[in-house]
């Protein structure tokens, strides 16, 4: 059976779906108006899957049997898991309780039917033992799922990003490990961005531009705080049907999201009764209409499961008909998985933010100037898009060049480890950036400007677009290569930026390199010495200023023109 298409996807055809017919909820997302609500599916592989979970359960209690005692606890306990597996009689007759599971003949389909009841096998009690034995000593799961071994995948490290860029300010989940977490402390070192609300008395700590709430628990939680934390990790079907009401007040704010933003739930098959009675309530409370502008619901999966359908009959119960059913499940499906979604919407939302940037800076550009220079940024988005995939490895490449090239444009220096890797493009929202008072002297309007010309280049052939070698600190925020051969390419929002370039030993005098700035370029200032020779032919390191450029008008091929001449490539 071939794998799903949602997992197979391209970036490139997922950015191809959010610029066509899933639009509205990439745009939403780029203004912050859906709540990411995340499930196991995000941290699938670097975590046990429920699978592996079961068969472990199977295996460690058996291990514990006492042989030739027929009233073992153990014993018990093993056969009550069994039933809720469901075998049929020949399966019961190939059954040895005495023998490792391993063994068994039907051990991978029973541990596959217990997928299902994954909150009734963890609830089946060993008598003797606290309610939580399974979760907390047979499994140990607080230590799985806080290993600080394990690194966090490309969605933790896409939704720490998209987390920065102020564009995912809230995400419930039922998830107990720390890889979100983590992936924002990669991303943006000891900064307070993120606020992790785990008890209810944390719903009153300030908000920071990204809140987490773990309403089903915290594994690191429970280990640094077992008496406080351990009873708080959620996973028996008798804790998560009585959740609600013994924790009134997350409750209370997940039905507030529900009821006041639109939904978008990455790996959560929302199987868990609390979850459908949290949407069942908020409808209640506040329904939405359908249609909605953005859609209310949107789920990240390659076919809407029956949960899915369930939770959409509840929340649109008014309008969920024989005629909407279908128009409604086709544009609550999103058919990627959260790997090349959650890729696709962090360039999606930076190039988004880059042309909002173009029109701050040119408030009374031409229409078809705009569109050209908007027309330049997607093409270079394209170009990345088509050289990434949702791998771990390449998404920290991504962010690194990243972070590095608006580290340099800012400050002329390469990123501080204390601020992680990244830094974005804007801490706002797409609709929040006209209100934002610093934009109009930061220089980012002209290096959006920049990068569309740039862009514009790319797409008519004038030069070819390299990364930059992150090995290499005077490398570059890219590599340009045109009919005059390769130069590294830098930006600098201010004239202190352009001096520290210099002074930091980025940019020696007789480099290979350009230097755009986004306002007028500064006197010369002393660089760093002067390095073995590269190619001939070129006196120095070229300047360009898009304050310049600007200056004889947004006319943008006239720019074009002029910035070819200028960068000499």
């Amino acid at each position: 059976m071939p794998p799903p298409a949602a997992a197979t996807i391209s970036v490139r055809a997922t950015l191809a779906m959010l610029d066509g017919d899933k639009r509205e909820i990439a745009d939403g997302v780029a203004n912050d108006q859906y709540v990411f609500w995340l499930g196991s599916g995000i941290s699938r592989d670097k975590m046990p899957d429920l699978r592996d979970v079961a068969k472990r359960v199977l295996v460690a209690l058996q291990e514990r049997i006492v042989v030739g005692a027929p009233d073992c606890r153990f014993r018990k306990a093993l056969t009550a898991i069994l039933v809720l597996a469901g075998p049929s009689p020949e399966e019961w007759g190939r059954i040895d309780l005495d023998t490792a599971p391993t063994g068994w003949a039907d051990f991978d389909s029973l541990a596959a039917r217990l997928v299902n009841n994954y909150a009734r096998m963890l609830n089946v009690a060993v008598d003797g033992e606290k309610a939580d034995y399974l979760l907390w000593d047979i499994l140990d799961a607080a230590n799985v799922y806080a290993d600080s071994a394990i690194e966090p995948d490309s969605e933790h490290l896409c939704l720490a990003a998209l987390a920065i860029e102020g564009v995912v300010s809230d995400m419930p989940t039922a998830n107990w490990d720390t890889l979100i977490e983590r992936a924002i402390m990669k991303l943006a070192g000891c900064q307070p961005v993120l606020r992790v609300v785990v008890a209810p008395g944390e719903v009153r700590w300030n908000r920071q531009r990204a809140n987490l709430y773990k309403f089903h628990g915290c594994a690191q939680r429970a280990i640094d705080d077992e008496g406080r934390f351990r009873d708080l990790l959620v996973a028996r079907s008798s804790q998560i049907n009585s959740w609600a009401a013994q924790n009134p007040v997350l409750a209370a704010e997940m039905t507030r999201f529900i009821v006041t933003r639109p939904t978008l739930m990455l790996g959560l098959s929302a199987q868990d009764s609390n979850i459908q009675g949290l949407f069942a309530a908020a409808q209640a409370t506040l329904a939405w209409p359908w249609p909605s502008h953005p859609p209310a619901y949107a789920f990240s999966e390659n076919a809407l499961g029956a949960d899915q359908e369930g939770l959409l009959q509840n929340v649109y119960h008014a309008d969920y008909n024989v005629a909407n059913r279908p128009l409604m499940e086709a544009e609550a499906l999103v058919q990627a998985y959260a790997k090349p979604l959650l890729l696709a919407l962090y360039l999606h939302i930076m190039t988004a933010k880059l042309k909002r940037l173009v029109e701050l800076g040119v408030p009374g550009i031409a229409d078809a100037d705009r569109d050209k220079l908007h027309e330049g940024l997607e093409y270079a988005r394209n170009c990345v898009a088509d050289g990434v995939s949702p791998d771990s490895a390449i998404v920290t490449e991504l962010i690194e060049h990243c972070g590095r090239a608006m580290s340099l444009f800012r400050s002329g220096d390469l990123p501080m480890l204390a601020n992680g890797i990244y830094a974005p493009l804007t801490a706002e929202p797409l609709h929040r950036m006209p209100a934002d008072m610093a934009i109009p002297s930061s220089g980012l309007c002209q290096f959006a400007i920049a990068n569309g010309l740039i862009g514009l280049g790319l797409a008519r052939g004038h030069w070819t677009a390299t990364k930059a070698d992150l090995a290499d600190p005077a490398s570059g925020a890219m590599v340009l290569d045109g009919r005059s051969g390769p130069a590294k390419i830098y930006f600098a929002a201010n004239a202190q930026a352009a001096i520290k370039l210099g002074t930091n030993g980025l940019v020696a005098e007789n480099d290979d390199a350009v230097i755009i700035h986004s306002h007028v370029i500064p006197p010369s200032m002393p660089r760093s010495p002067r390095r073995p020779p590269g190619r001939t032919g070129l006196a120095r390191t070229r300047e360009t200023s898009i304050e310049s450029l600007l200056a004889g008008g947004a006319d943008v091929e006239a720019m074009l023109d002029l910035f070819r001449s200028q960068v000499a490539l």
